[in-house]
């Protein structure tokens, strides 16, 4: 029994696949349709506002960690699956196109970038992805304490460089890549190990905890910190302002997503769910839910909705609906076809893998 509902004792299915896992990106890919769902809203409604704030702390860091924790399944006995690593460059250039044309035809945005070095929309998820399993064979080796320290660093470093941005994601790789090698030296048994009833009804006073925190707070917590691709001198920071200090807020974020990021996880369901299955299909409904919610801010679909807890509420509902409708088997189809594409000389290392 888990607080966050009923699943059964059954912990895979027939092909090994972890129920748990599934299960929280499932819930993690609902709060970012959501979270985009209500964006437009959050400015005038200070609970949407803590909503805001609280999920994209979470979901976006505990779906990297998630990538990760999986990342190491690619590396086996010093040998690397490259066809992965083409298989995301594959989804990344057919999404980056799709979203362009529909901004450029359908959106009639004719002043938009049009270069691949420039993820569109919420495709630096796929292109930092494309750096952290393209380099994986050069930093795998390294210790793990020495790299974390290192990627620590870097991304508290990497805040004071006001040219770097969306160019290749590069902030954003900086700033995740902490959380993707937590992920990928994590083993899920440490977390087992501590979860039982107390621990999760502690998991859940703290998070209600925190989201009180935050309600009290919210002009204190820096939205674009929060998203991870500006320098702190385009943060809009309101304390710890100084250039010593400035990465004090970096250091916040990190703890505020790891302990939330703990938290969640001693509460998903460890068993199979309703919602199981759906949680197999993530990347298929982070990509396309994109066009809708470009549409929603293009065209204002949010103006009715403004203004009222109640009408935030139902574009919340509107946003679980569109996580559950793209998540179904059809649209899994289109990811499947690209996912067959191989490369050469990829192909054959695909099956027999390439030595690092």
């Amino acid at each position: 029994m888990s607080l966050l509902g009923y699943a059964s004792k059954e912990y895979k299915d027939e092909k090994g696949r972890d129920y748990f896992f599934d299960n929280a990106k499932f819930i993690l890919i609902t709060l970012v349709v959501i979270a985009h769902a209500i964006s437009p809203l959050k400015a005038d409604i200070p609970e949407i506002n803590t909503f805001w704030k609280m999920a994209n702390t979470l979901h976006m860091p505990c779906m990297i960690f998630i990538t990760g924790y999986f990342g190491k399944s690619y590396i086996k006995n010093g040998t690397v699956k490259t066809q992965r690593f083409v298989t995301y460059m594959v989804y990344y250039l057919a999404a980056q196109i799709a979203v362009t044309l529909f901004e450029y035809f359908v959106l009639k945005d004719y002043k938009i970038g049009k270069s691949f070095f420039f993820p569109r929309s919420s495709l630096w998820y796929l292109m930092c992805m494309l750096w952290w399993f393209g380099l994986m064979p050069y930093y795998y080796k390294i210790k793990p304490k020495l790299l974390l320290t290192f990627a620590f660093l870097a991304a508290f470093a990497c805040g004071y460089d006001n040219k770097a941005g969306d160019f290749l994601s590069v902030l954003r790789v900086v700033n995740h890549f902490p959380v993707f090698l937590a992920g990928y030296y994590f083993k899920k048994e440490w977390l087992f190990k501590f979860r039982n009833k107390i621990t999760q009804a502690c998991a859940a006073v703290i998070m209600a905890g925190m989201a009180v925190w935050t309600y009290f707070n919210l002009d204190r917590i820096p939205n674009k910190i929060i998203t991870s691709n500006f320098s702190y001198a385009d943060s809009d920071l309101v304390s710890m302002t100084s250039t010593p200090t400035a990465f004090l807020h970096r250091v916040c974020f990190y703890l505020a997503a790891f302990v939330l990021c703990a938290c969640f996880l001693l509460l998903v369901p460890r068993g199979k769910a309703v919602f199981t299955k759906m949680g197999s299909r993530t990347l298929q409904v982070y990509i396309l839910h994109r066009f809708l919610y470009l549409a929603e801010t293009a065209f204002l679909w949010y103006e009715p909705f403004e203004g009222s807890l109640k009408g935030a509420l139902e574009m919340a509902a509107i946003g679980f609906a569109v996580t559950i409708i793209l998540a179904q088997k059809p649209f899994e189809y289109p990811f499947m076809l690209l996912g067959k594409i191989t490369l050469k000389p990829f192909e054959i290392n695909s099956e027999e893998k390439v030595k690092v």
